[in-house]
């Protein structure tokens, strides 16, 4: 069955453009996205995604507003296309995806308030250049049909993520099977001494669901043969500028947060990290 997105017209904002990005990732029926006012017929009508407008939360009939919602409910449509498909667990994990919602649903400046920053802040990083060209050609899109290059394009950000999340569960699931702990001066260090892929990007989700701490992390160096060694969290008490010099040490970050070594074994590296934590 083909289906069609209608979406509103107007400024767009980046949580009804991911919006719809996720649907064209989910539904590879859809042979057109509309930005216009929807029809009374549409709303009715489960081959149209109704999307950000209608007034009615219907995913039996793939309607998905959320403006009828009382004052201060945090679901928008894209965390309720999530709920619907079976993202939204996942999507909670992402600073981008949370920022999102809570934007939509309370405003700049109370979500700023809840993140720590200010508004000034919040809306200077949702608005940078790439958001700001996507969202203009899309506003200057009213009609795009499956041919278009831009509808191609949004598709590819919707499967982007979908895929992301994906390869995250994986990733989480491969870290689960490979960690290893071994406690130097006092603090927890993480080693990767078999290939994971960038488990660096998932570290801090294993660490939360896992119930641990680390200090550091080693994994294997991806430009070359050999070690990467990096601070968690920033952690007070690990400084690798105290290993800069040490034989099998490449490379020191000036800052101290990382440092890269030959490939030695794992003693060879307790001993590197004996000394750079005090």
């Amino acid at each position: 069955m083909t289906s069609r997105i209608v979406t509103h017209g107007g400024g767009p904002h980046m949580d009804d453009l991911i919006s719809v990005c996720i649907v064209l990732a989910m539904d590879n029926d859809v042979e057109c996205v509309e930005r216009r006012p929807v029809e009374p017929e549409e709303i009715a009508d489960p081959a149209v995604w109704v999307l950000d407008q209608g007034g009615v939360h219907d995913p039996g009939k793939r309607n998905f507003d959320h403006h009828q919602f009382p004052a201060g409910t945090r679901r928008c449509t894209l965390s309720l296309l999530a709920e619907y498909f079976g993202l939204k667990k996942d999507l909670d994990e992402m600073v981008w995806f949370r920022t999102l919602v809570l934007d939509d649903t309370l405003g700049a400046i109370k979500t700023a308030g809840e993140l720590d920053c200010s508004a000034t802040l919040l809306k200077g990083l949702m608005r940078g250049p790439l958001n700001e060209f996507i969202l203009s050609r899309f506003e200057q899109a009213k009609k795009l049909d499956s041919n278009s290059e831009l509808i191609k394009f949004l598709s590819e950000i919707g499967t982007y993520i979908v895929t992301d999340i994906r390869n995250k569960k994986e990733r989480l699931q491969l870290i689960r099977e490979k960690a290893e702990f071994a406690e130097v001066n006092g603090l927890n260090v993480l080693f990767f001494m078999e290939d994971v892929p960038d488990p660096k990007l998932s570290i801090s989700t294993y660490l939360k669901k896992a119930g641990k701490n680390a200090a550091v992390l080693v994994v294997k160096n991806t430009r070359e043969s050999g070690w990467s060694l990096s601070r968690i969290s920033d952690h007070p008490r690990v400084d690798f500028r105290r290993i800069e010099g040490a034989n099998d040490v490449l490379f020191v970050h000036a800052n101290g947060f990382v440092a890269k070594t030959r490939r030695i074994e794992k003693p060879a590296i307790i001993s590197l990290l004996e000394t750079a934590i005090v």
